[in-house]
């Protein structure tokens, strides 16, 4: 029986005792209505005010019975109305914090489904990644949710949310919140539990992107610099552009882990062009090798910077990892 269901039926009990003890009160005691639900309500309120008269030992027998179904009527809809505001609180956050835990590991986190949050889920998508978004806009979580996200419902500055979002076990997380002071929150709090998360963060001010520096950001984006020097890319050098588009191409970095098989070869010996995979740079303890040869041998901890398909970048992501 669903807790709202409860609530209504204890609530008619406690009405039923009352109305039961009133008229009992009157017929057994002879008390004017007021007076006998005065009595009714200080004996199933057990608040001990003196009786409006002295009763019979019948009454007494009467007062009994109105304290003890009265008294237990009550805390059955107490216990019923605490059960409700639980299962609506506590309850259900500890529920969808292990749920989240248990589907979710590895995963990125999308603070705020803005314009750029759809960009960005937009792109994890196709790359195939696993996230879920945090959000607590009513009609933006319903867009979300009508376009097969996973969404988790919350202010994204709090703990909590984060906890249940499965920060502990995430890879990675963008901030992307209205204003700078609730970016630099989820930055702080999404650092403060999990250290090793990566995090970018959208900045609207220079100061607001030092702060988020300073506190723990791995990168901030002020998106009008950014877009204002794509745009002049795109001015200068078109043909990049369109090649890129054209082809769907991208440049990804994958990290080559402890048990990769890559590791100790060379890049002559791995011959990734024949996954239509090219090695544009190595990332070795904050040094770029760039361009490598085809003799540079690959380290465990190594970041690769590759261009391909989007497709073949992929499949070469599993090759290389263990």
């Amino acid at each position: 029986m669903k807790v709202e269901v409860r609530i209504g039926l204890s609530i008619i009990l406690v009405l039923a005792i009352i109305t039961i003890s009133t008229f009992g009160y009157i017929l057994i005691e002879d008390l004017p209505l007021i007076d006998a639900l005065y009595m009714t309500i200080i004996t199933v309120s057990t608040v001990g005010f003196r009786e409006v008269k002295p009763l019979s030992s019948v009454g007494k027998i009467w007062t009994i019975l109105v304290i003890l179904f009265g008294w237990a009527s009550v805390s059955v809809l107490i216990t019923n109305v605490a059960s409700y505001f639980l299962s609506k609180s506590f309850i259900d956050l500890f529920a969808r914090r292990r749920k989240m835990k248990r589907k979710f590991s590895g995963h990125y986190i999308i603070c705020g489904f803005g314009r750029m949050g759809k960009i960005v889920a937009e792109f994890l998508k196709k790359s195939g990644v696993p996230f879920l978004i945090v959000e607590n806009d009513p009609e933006k979580i319903q867009l979300a949710e009508g376009m097969g996200y996973t969404v988790v419902e919350g202010d994204a500055t709090e703990e909590d949310t984060l906890k249940v979002a499965g920060v502990e076990n995430a890879k990675g997380l963008v901030a992307l919140l209205r204003n700078d002071p609730d970016n630099l929150y989820v930055i702080i709090n999404a650092k403060n539990i999990n250290p090793n998360i990566y995090t970018v963060a959208k900045a609207t001010t220079e100061k607001g992107a030092r702060l988020m520096e300073k506190v723990g950001a791995n990168r901030v984006i002020l998106p009008y610099d950014w877009a204002g020097l794509r745009i002049a890319r795109a001015l200068l050098h078109p043909a990049i552009f369109e090649f890129l588009d054209l082809y769907d191409m991208r440049v990804e970095e994958i990290k080559v882990n402890v048990g990769s098989p890559f590791e100790g070869k060379t890049l002559k010996e791995l011959n990734l062009t024949r996954h239509k995979i090219y090695v544009l740079a190595i990332l070795r303890d904050k040094k770029i090798i760039t361009p490598p040869s085809a003799d540079e041998r690959i380290l465990e901890g190594d970041i690769l910077i590759v261009i391909g398909e989007v497709e073949n970048l992929h499949k070469f992501e599993k090759l290389v990892q263990p």
